[in-house]
Parts: structure tokens; C-alpha cells; sequence
């Protein structure tokens, strides 16, 4: 095989997470695509008297050792429980920022984990880690457009769907603008559902607890069935100890 070609990393560590007595995600998963990217530099500047730059600094990563980094997969076969995902400091140096799970009637489900290596540790609040659970979905490893904690009505089919978990985080730097420390928090989930009009208006309903923050709708193309896509949010909350 030609050197770089079709070699992807699982920076996360993913395939390797256990599901049940005897499987991990590797008997569900493949992975499909990932990337690394060093954090960018910024640069500052001395300036003459014509307020040309006579000299200039780069700083905030100058180390090389930060960057940002995902991983992809696809749901291949069997279940996965979406609840084994966590977003957050997962060990020290390694931070996942966004899992985003997609289904598609055209495709089998993907699913992306993105974040970053090299952080410093983060101290959790008192009481609770720096983790943050996926919802307890399950994920099937077939070409299918799949519900992902919400319902829609009779008169419209689901083409695909969407849940995520994203958080964010935050960096204080030294005098020199290199990275001291880094937090983690604010944690909020996202679904999505896209629908065709069959015999009723395009129409859904989130889980008991999310909150809509966009309904169906309608799309009334020319010439096609109409389509429409609603997206609800909840905030997530991050694990306490003794989970």
C-alpha cells in the first residue's frame, strides 16, 4: 500500500471502549477519516516610526505540541449504545469538545468526535468529573434514516437525523501567550430530524425533555414531495462522582 494512503488514527481511543461482557466499538465501528491539526500561532508586531514592522513575535503554540484533532466512523453492524460516548477530559492532555452522530436514508450512520491533545490537566468542580455522557440512544449499523430520542406523526417519513454534544473550551495563557491552563464546561445537546411529506404535513416530536427550538415547517418544492426539518436543544449537564 502506498505510504499515507488509507491510514486513519483513532485519537479518542474509541474502537477500544467496552460494550457489554465480551464487545468493544471495533466489532460495530469503522473508522473512515480523521485529521490532525497543529492550533494555529498568533503573531505581534514592533513598529517603526512609518508604522512598518521592524519585528515581530509568534506565540501560542510555539511548543508544537497542542492541536486539533477528530475521528470518524461508521456504524458498520450490531447496536451501539450512544451512552458509552463521553465528551469532556477523557485523560489528562486529551479533551473531546463535540460528538456529533448522523443517519441518513442513504447511508450508514456516522459518527465524528472531535477535540484536542495536548491540554493541561483540568481541575473538575467539587462533586463531579469533567465528563459528560451521551444520551442513552442506540444506534444501528444499517443503511437507515433512524430516530434518535424523538417521534414523528403518521403522515411523513424520516430521510435523517442527527444528535449532538458539544461543549467548550476555554485556555488562559502565560505573559508570553503560551497556554498555562485549560477548562472545560457548558454543555449542550442538539437534535435534528429531516422528514417527507406523505399524506400529512411534515411533523415531529422531541423527547419529554428537550425543548423544540424549531418545528418541521414545510418546504414546498416544485415538482417534489415536500420536506421539512425541525432541531431541538437541552442543556447537558456533566457527570457527578460516584457514577
Amino acid at each position: 500500500m502506498a505510504d499515507g494512503f488509507g491510514a486513519y488514527t483513532d485519537h479518542f481511543g474509541i474502537l477500544e471502549i467496552a460494550v457489554g461482557e465480551e464487545d468493544t466499538l471495533a466489532d460495530f465501528l469503522e473508522i473512515t477519516a480523521s485529521t490532525k491539526t497543529p492550533a494555529s500561532m498568533s503573531r505581534t508586531d514592533a513598529q517603526d516610526e512609518s508604522e512598518d514592522i521592524v519585528a515581530s513575535t509568534w506565540y501560542g503554540n510555539t511548543a508544537g505540541d497542542l492541536y486539533d484533532v477528530s475521528s470518524t466512523f461508521v456504524c458498520k453492524s450490531g447496536s451501539t449504545p450512544a451512552d458509552v460516548l463521553n465528551c469532556g477530559e477523557l485523560s489528562a492532555g486529551m479533551v473531546v469538545d463535540s460528538i456529533q452522530i448522523t443517519t441518513s436514508n442513504s447511508a450508514w450512520p456516522t459518527i465524528t468526535v472531535s477535540g484536542r491533545l495536548g491540554t493541561k490537566s483540568i481541575v473538575a468542580p467539587s462533586g463531579f468529573l469533567n465528563t459528560w455522557l451521551m444520551p442513552a440512544v442506540t444506534i444501528v449499523g444499517a443503511k437507515r434514516a433512524q430516530l434518535l430520542d424523538f417521534t414523528i406523526d403518521a403522515g411523513s417519513r424520516l430521510t435523517g437525523s442527527s444528535l449532538s454534544g458539544s461543549l467548550s473550551i476555554a485556555q488562559q495563557d502565560d505573559g508570553l501567550g503560551e497556554p498555562a491552563a485549560h477548562g472545560i464546561s457548558g454543555g449542550v445537546l442538539t437534535q435534528t430530524a429531516e422528514l417527507v411529506r406523505v399524506t400529512a404535513a411534515p411533523a415531529w416530536t422531541p423527547g419529554g425533555t428537550w425543548t423544540e427550538t424549531q418545528t418541521a415547517g414545510e418546504d414546498e418544492g416544485q415538482a417534489s414531495y415536500h420536506t421539512g426539518s425541525g432541531s431541538a436543544e437541552k442543556i447537558w449537564t456533566r457527570s457527578a462522582t460516584g457514577l
